[in-house]
């Protein structure tokens, strides 16, 4: 920055930085802290689930105890009515025994007694299985050990199918396993665990109703962190491009007018002021629409979608080029309207020996247009020869005003 700096300038330079700095420290903010939304806890539903099918699991565990205790008693006192502890008399050698009616009613008693039996035996097969899922829910109880084994090894007696003699020996198999076997200490067991699973249940099936979680930020082809630092870069970048383009137009101001200075002590006061008139009608150096753009692109984008920090980026590309679109139209839209305050302006700093001032009264308010295309058409020479006439017209008008003024 000199004193060829505008005072557009260093005022566009100042909102700019100053939208810049604000608009993306919101923006920043918004996509740091941003949080993905709440949706159901598809955990927590699963484990609910999961624990109401153990509930019915062991519903079901319940009711083959039950029945199983009921089942054996009555097995129980099959056996003893049958008296299938005592073995059969075993035939002489060479002996051909000839069935009595004793032994066909013992018969009888026999396959009551493996009928009584076969139910007690399905139960078992089924209720071996509930074990795990009941230690698992209320741990072992040294009370119920004796009876899960008692049932366990009544599960793996060998199935006796149609065989007569089998089923026998599978009856008096049963009946030594269940003799002693404490099975109600079994359903009191299953029963406990099924009402701990089945409570629960219940309580896990109420928090999953109600349970949330945040759902995970969607991946772009940008990690966040990745893409923020980019959008952040090329804010900054825009502001270092629209300062070095403020300091280069300075810069060259200088460089054109300081020169003509030594021109114009030298009676070629004409160049200096026609310098003057061309320097102040070129645009401002400085891009501020690039950088208020840029800021203003990456704010709206971080408000309206934060959780993709892709569109951050993006907004801050667009917005960049919106905003020097919109720059651009603005400076043809304003044309010369600014003329005469910036020749001014240099004037002051220059102080031309030609007086501005006078120059700038021959040209009629709203022709500013057509004498500046006129104006620039001309050589360095004719230009200078220019402003010396106009200056010197309007010298001799503002002459003639005083002369009239005294008459």
């Amino acid at each position: 920055m000199n004193e060829y700096t505008r005072r557009e300038e260093v005022r566009w330079t100042f909102v700019a930085s100053t939208i810049l700095v604000l608009c993306i420290a919101v923006a920043v903010i918004r996509l740091v802290t941003v949080q993905g939304k709440l949706v159901p806890d598809v955990a927590a539903q699963q484990l609910a689930q999961q624990t109401a099918d153990k509930a019915t699991a062991l519903k079901a565990c319940a009711e083959q105890v039950d029945n199983l205790v009921t089942e054996v008693g009555i097995f129980n006192q099959a056996a003893k009515t049958a008296k299938l502890q005592q073995e059969p008399e075993k035939p002489k050698p060479g002996a051909k025994k000839k069935p009595t009616a004793k032994d066909k009613e013992k018969d009888q008693l026999l396959d009551l007694a493996w009928g009584t039996a076969a139910p007690s035996y399905k139960l078992a097969g089924k209720l071996a299985l509930c074990r795990q899922p009941t230690e698992s829910a209320t741990g072992p109880k040294p009370t119920s050990t004796q009876g899960w084994e008692a049932v366990q090894k009544a599960a793996a007696v060998a199935s006796p199918g149609e065989d007569s003699k089998a089923q026998v020996e599978a009856a008096r198999s049963l009946q030594i396993i269940f003799a002693d076997a404490q099975i109600d200490k079994v359903a009191a067991h299953v029963h406990e665990a099924e009402a701990s699973v089945k409570d629960l249940a219940a309580k896990q099936k109420a928090t999953a109703e109600t349970a949330t979680v945040r759902e995970a930020l969607p991946k772009g082809v940008l990690s966040r962190q990745a893409a923020v630092g980019i959008g952040v870069g090329l804010c900054v970048l825009t502001l270092l491009l629209s300062y070095v383009s403020v300091a280069i137009a300075s810069s060259k101001r200088a460089s054109t007018l300081i020169p003509l200075r030594d021109a114009a002590r030298q009676g070629k006061a004409g160049l200096q002021a026609a310098a003057i008139l061309r320097i102040a009608a070129a645009h401002n150096g400085g891009e501020p629409g690039l950088v208020i753009g840029a800021a203003t692109g990456g704010l709206i984008t971080a408000l309206l979608g934060p959780a993709d920090a892709d569109l951050f980026v993006a907004g801050v590309m667009g917005g960049l080029l919106f905003g020097v679109g919109v720059q651009w139209a603005l400076r043809f839209a304003i044309g010369p309207a600014r003329w005469r305050g910036r020749a001014t302006e240099l004037a002051e700093i220059e102080k031309p020996t030609t007086p501005i001032v006078l120059v700038l009264s021959t040209v009629n308010p709203g022709l500013e247009p057509q004498f500046l295309q006129f104006f620039k058409g001309l050589s360095t020479e004719d230009a200078a020869m220019t402003v010396e006439k106009l200056a010197a017209q309007a010298e001799e008008k503002i002459l003639a005003a005083a002369d009239a003024n005294r008459m």
